[in-house]
């Protein structure tokens, strides 16, 4: 919902490319080569990149680390939501010996809550990239805690709550800012303990994705009243999404009224003319931009299936024949357990899940099946 990304350009180097065999000849006969790649390398190792995100989250106040992977093998894995595990992720890393090797990528996410927003931190680093490219990109997704579904609600109860949240622009102006403020603190904080580096954080926004009629389906299966589920949280990720489900939340996170949620907002914003920012993007699950909230009353007529398809019964609801029944409640269900194809790799390690978290490989806690798919 909430989203800001940091772009972290590193200290490195342009490498050069090895010669062909006709290359090779040529240069026994004094002919000139030019063996730039266009690519650059890290001309800083994984120990002093390590000790430098550890010194940047802490100086931060984000100490909630969920996994670290490196070259796709688990280094650490929160399993059982232990706070402040910072000190316990970099203890792991510097015991798995892997700090002192060359790497292709790193993956560290950590977890943060601060003023009503949880927002969770995607940070990738990749030893080699295109000549001009950042080796390093923070991504922070953050969700408002207020608009998660409560105990014993109705689905009309809700909606309305909901929809009460979309008419106040303060509201989430307020959110907006509070996720702008924490990149800004990241970024300053990153710039302090990775000399040398470029680091540039973008504004924040708010990014919805509206329901198509598979996601719309799905809404008979959400059980409301005494039955409501609680979002939950899942150490192992399911297997890579695209577009804009490829997102911190959909991976960690199984929240199955977030959907509804954003049907409702988008739904105000079109109907009831609420959140007319351009900093709200509307968006198709491929990532492709539908409308700003500024824009959002001239979609009314745009065809958009979810227009009156959803009612209220008893305390959930009913969704139009016309709309297809979806196999699963949950619309990106991959039925995936463990560490998926995006992260896992060949991971290897002990599987200790124990509370106090772990340094562990892809035996690590599964607790992701067929109920673990996107929020």
């Amino acid at each position: 919902m909430l989203q800001s990304i940091i772009t972290v350009n590193l200290p490195s180097e342009e490498t050069d490319r090895r010669r062909g065999p006709i290359e090779f000849v040529r240069s026994i006969f004094g002919a000139k080569l030019d063996l730039r790649s266009g690519k650059e390398e890290l001309s800083v190792g994984a120990f002093s990149l390590v000790e430098g995100l550890y010194r940047a989250f802490a100086a931060a106040g984000i100490t909630d680390a969920i996994s670290f992977l490196v070259d796709k093998k688990v280094v650490y894995l929160d399993s059982s939501e232990v706070e402040n595990d910072l000190d316990l992720m970099i203890e792991a890393a510097k015991s798995s010996g892997i700090l002192d090797k060359k790497f292709k990528e790193m993956h560290l996410v950590m977890t943060h809550t601060e003023s009503g927003i949880h927002t969770l931190i995607d940070i990738r680093i990749q030893n080699q990239v295109l000549l001009g490219e950042e080796e390093m990109t923070v991504q922070l997704s953050g969700r408002v805690a207020d608009l998660r579904v409560r105990d014993g609600e109705s689905a009309e109860d809700y909606s309305v709550r909901v929809r009460g949240y979309a008419s106040d622009n303060a509201q989430i102006d307020q959110a907006r800012m509070v996720l702008n403020g924490l990149s800004q603190r990241i970024g300053d904080a990153l710039r302090g303990t990775l000399v040398g580096s470029q680091v540039s954080a973008a504004p924040a926004k708010v990014q919805l994705i509206r329901p198509n009629p598979q996601v719309l389906g799905g809404f008979r299966k959400l059980e409301f009243g005494s039955q409501v589920s609680s979002p939950t949280y899942r150490p192992t990720p399911s297997k890579g999404r695209s577009g804009v489900y490829s997102d911190p939340f959909y991976y960690y996170y199984y929240d199955p009224y977030y959907d509804y949620m954003s049907y409702c907002l988008i739904d105000s914003m079109i109907h009831s003319s609420t959140w007319c920012d351009s900093h709200i993007h509307v968006v198709e699950a491929d990532g492709s931009e539908l409308f700003l909230g500024s824009d959002a009353a001239s979609h009314v007529d745009d065809g958009w299936a979810g227009h009156d398809v959803v009612s209220f019964e008893g305390d959930g609801l009913a969704v139009d024949s016309a709309i297809p029944d979806s196999s699963t409640g949950d619309m990106l269900d991959t039925s995936s357990s463990g560490w998926g194809s995006s992260d896992a790799g060949d991971s290897s390690g002990s599987s200790d899940t124990s509370d106090s978290g772990s340094s562990c490989g892809s035996s690590c806690g599964s607790s992701c099946g067929s109920s673990c798919g996107g929020d």
